[in-house]
């Protein structure tokens, strides 16, 4: 995960975070009336959204909104993708997920294949990410060194009981410390004062609230650049405080107000933030405390279970993602996809024609359909796909690689992998229709593109890009034994004499084309390694470009010598009366080379079945 993608999802964060801190502030100003401890437990849920990355999903949110409105998926297509492979590789997900792993840092750089549009959202994501690191970075060394400046000036506190330091030059008692929390007074305080600070200071300590302004200070550096989380941490240090108080006078009694009130008075400050960890009695906080001090009064416990009860449906719900209001639909859908996919590739016209709404829908729109005695029929024989992929999403945005979900509609885009026994692979595009009837969903109408001829860079972006991988696949020609048959047919052209049957494999700038069916263009090789690997570079008619990897399939450490110019043009001499490979140029055939081994380790030049962007 690069740094973009990290800060992708603090924003994502962040945005939730902002609307559960609108709800705490309504909330807040509703419970004004009511004990500070519920107003204070209710920032517990903006902390745990600010600092989980980790979220559940339920049917009980008062979260109504997307809770991870930022993606490259959603800003470059419209919605969350979501993958699905079928067919002769079921494994194709596991191999997938390693060979994403391997090319994982490639995808911080931009993709030619990429439009301008696309590439901006990774580019703004990307600069923004490093731009939030520094601030995190000097938040973060701002406040060790404000903490490390703290703990020298307290170096000199003069022990005055249990955990209780009396220091010079503060005018404010405060906690510091986390695994051992100590109490600070300023010098000389009078005993009745000093005895109702230390209480307050006692429960701070009890409560754990040093952890909890640590934890908030964090969230604060993370999402450094979101005024409302700055406000949360404002708010929530203030009923904390007066939480504090509460408990205070409920430990001492009501009776203490005004006694208590008046060290509020006597020790206030300018609410200076030393080390993150201190509780300061700022004046701008005085007025707001000594007047809810004035309106604190003993609940029931009747009143206080039912708005304990309150209090964690709330919490529930804002830490509960919302599910999605067709979740079910769009699961039934996927299913269908996946069924009528399975059908067209297995041939199996019955199946098929039943997942139309009606026989008149599915004759429209299957290809070669007949009913025989047997039952439905359709197809040829080659080529035909025994492989495909779709991908959902949510939204209805149009392009590639979409299930735009509707209530009672829905439309998907499936690939389908034609192959022939040359062997050779085209891709099918089908655009399906979906409708919800009684009986379920239903294909109404069909369009089947094949894609067997591309001219530009935009048709090879609908034939090749993978939105859920960020990435380009096509058939892997190795997993599904091409590559072996290559060789057979290699070796048995040599026992026969005859022509090289895949000629057109043995150099990557025509491999690549022949491979993925471009046509109109130009290939051209960007560099050759020693290590059997490429990247071409196609430019196709109109002055577009893709940048695609090859490599030699055949390759290994022991042939090494065998893949260069200089064996291959040696290679290629011929005996102009037999027009048989002659190496010694002498008339004869070198046995040596007529082997079938040395002639299946010809080059085999190949695309991966997965790459990112170049």
């Amino acid at each position: 995960m690069n740094i973009g993608m990290i800060f992708m999802k603090i924003c994502n964060m962040s945005l939730t975070a902002t609307y559960c801190i609108a709800a705490v502030v309504l909330l807040r100003f509703l419970l004004r009336g009511q004990p500070k401890i519920f107003s204070y437990l209710l920032w517990s849920v903006v902390l745990f959204r600010l600092l989980c990355p980790v979220t559940v999903t339920g049917a009980f949110s008062l979260l109504r909104v997307d809770p991870a409105p930022f993606s490259y998926e959603t800003q470059d297509y419209g919605g969350k993708a979501a993958a699905l492979w079928s067919g002769a590789e079921s494994e194709r997900g596991e191999t997938i997920m390693e060979e994403e792993a391997a090319v994982g840092a490639d995808r911080e750089r931009p993709s030619q294949n990429d439009t301008a549009g696309e590439w901006t959202v990774r580019k703004i994501f990307t600069v923004g990410g490093i731009l939030w690191l520094a601030g995190v970075a000097v938040a973060a060394l701002y406040s060790l060194w404000s903490a490390f400046r703290l703990r020298r000036r307290l170096s000199r506190a003069v022990l005055a009981g249990n955990g209780v330091y009396e220091a010079a030059g503060f005018d404010t008692p405060f906690v510091f410390g986390v695994l051992r929390p100590r109490i600070y007074l300023p010098m000389g305080m009078e005993d009745g004062e000093r005895q109702l600070v230390l209480a307050h200071e006692r429960v701070h300590i009890t409560r754990r609230d040093y952890l909890w302004k640590l934890l908030a200070w964090g969230a604060v550096c993370l999402h450094w650049f979101n005024p409302f989380v700055w406000l949360a941490y404002r708010l929530a240090e203030a009923d904390m405080e007066m939480s504090c108080d509460e408990a205070v006078l409920a430990r001492l009694g009501y009776g203490v107000r005004r006694e208590y009130s008046e060290a509020l008075l006597s020790l206030s400050c300018a609410g200076v933030n030393r080390g993150g960890c201190p509780i300061a009695f700022g004046e701008n906080a005085v007025k707001g405390r000594i007047r809810h001090l004035l309106h604190c009064k003993k609940r029931t416990a009747a009143a206080v279970t039912l708005m304990s009860l309150l209090l964690c449906a709330v919490l529930l719900g804002l830490a509960v993602n919302p599910a999605r209001r067709d979740e079910a639909a769009e699961e039934e859908q996927r299913q269908f996809v996946t069924a009528y996919a399975e059908a067209f590739c297995a041939r199996d016209g019955d199946a098929l024609v039943g997942l139309y709404t009606d026989e008149t829908a599915a004759y429209a729109n299957i290809g070669e359909l007949e009913k025989t005695e047997g039952g439905y029929t359709f197809g040829f024989s080659s080529p035909w796909p025994d492989e495909y992929r779709f991908v959902i999403e949510e939204g209805g945005n149009t392009g590639a690689g979409r299930l735009a979900a509707g209530r009672d509609s829905a439309q998907a885009d499936i690939w389908y992998y034609a192959w022939t026994s040359d062997p050779h692979i085209a891709v099918w595009k089908e655009r399906l229709t979906l409708q919800e009837t009684e009986e379920g969903w239903r294909a109404a109408d069909s369009e089947l593109t094949w894609l067997d001829s591309i001219s530009t860079a935009e048709q090879f972006k609908e034939a090749y890009y993978w939105p859920d991988w960020e990435g380009y696949g096509c058939a892997d020609y190795v997993r599904r034994g091409f590559v072996e048959a290559i060789n057979e047919q290699t070796a048995q052209d040599e026992e026969t004499g005859g022509a090289d049957r895949n000629a057109v494999y043995r150099e990557p700038q025509t491999a690549v084309p022949w491979i993925l069916n471009l046509t109109g263009g130009e290939s051209t090789p960007e560099y050759r390694s020693s290590g059997g690997d490429t990247v071409v570079v196609y430019t196709f008619a109109d002055g577009s470009q893709v940048r695609i990897p090859a490599y030699d399939a055949n390759f290994d450490g022991a042939t090494e010598a065998f893949a260069t110019e200089e064996n291959r043009a040696y290679e290629r001499q011929e005996n102009p009366e037999t027009d048989e490979p002659d190496h010694d140029a002498d008339g004869e055939a070198d046995d040596a080379v007529m082997r079938n081994g040395d002639f299946a380790n010809r080059e085999v030049w190949v695309v991966p079945g997965f790459w990112s962007g170049y």
